[in-house]
């Protein structure tokens, strides 16, 4: 979500729950907004809309690599162990089930998952779909699906250990070490898209959060659940 309303940036900070998530509230209009669509649902700008960005988690040296001018911010001590992100990813460790506060705060859940399952969810205006972490596992760690009339790269990535989404032209993926290769000769190396010869391309992205089902299902009801291959 990006903090800009109008021609001006505000300050943002969790001010309260709903559907077990934080809201966002800005201190200058004192409005309540959703971090993960950027709408605002209860004050004075109800009806607006932030612009939204896909969320990618990612190491330094990648964030450098894309974009060499890019600031970083390091905290002195790691969140997680690398055994632990092996698990699943940062929000493997923080809750095996729902905490009772946030609880509290939902209303009602989509029980076609288990609550605190893991998976990546893509989004549009118009429709959603949850790929849980089981299934992409399942596949080998990568697959090219059908979203939104394009096709989309969705793998789990060998350094974060975490699902990332590509829009991409070429399919059946193949792991070669930590490179994954497509069918039409493209590759993707350390979180980027490249060309056979070798050449950078650009590289495009669905909206992506790598999320908890509840929260996702609760953000988008009725989203999809991709099934597997048939």
């Amino acid at each position: 979500m990006t903090p800009r309303v109008g021609d001006e940036v505000h300050w943002f900070a969790e001010q309260g729950l709903f559907d077990g998530l934080f809201l966002m509230r800005d201190e200058q209009s004192g409005t309540f907004w959703d971090h993960m669509t950027g709408e605002a649902v209860y004050g004075p700008l109800v009806g607006q809309k932030l612009e939204v960005d896909a969320l990618v988690q990612t190491t330094v040296e990648r964030a450098l690599q894309a974009d060499p001018d890019a600031m970083v911010t390091l905290s002195p001590q790691a969140i997680r162990t690398d055994d632990q992100m092996k698990v699943g990813g940062l929000l493997a460790g923080i809750r095996g089930r729902l905490n009772g506060f946030f609880q509290s705060t939902v209303e009602r859940e989509d029980e076609r998952r288990p609550t605190m399952d893991l998976g990546m969810g893509l989004w549009t205006d118009h429709e959603a779909m949850y790929y849980p972490m089981d299934r992409l596992r399942d596949e080998g760690r990568a697959i090219v699906d059908a979203f939104s009339g394009r096709d989309v790269l969705i793998y789990i990535d060998p350094r974060t250990f975490v699902p990332a989404a590509l829009i991409v032209d070429g399919g059946d993926p193949e792991w070669e070490g930590e490179v994954l290769r497509l069918s039409d000769g493209t590759y993707v190396e350390n979180g980027l898209l490249y060309a056979a010869n070798g050449d950078k391309l650009e590289t495009l992205r669905p909206l992506q959060v790598f999320t908890r089902w509840y929260g996702f299902s609760l953000t988008f009801p009725g989203t999809e659940i991709w099934e597997g291959r048939d």
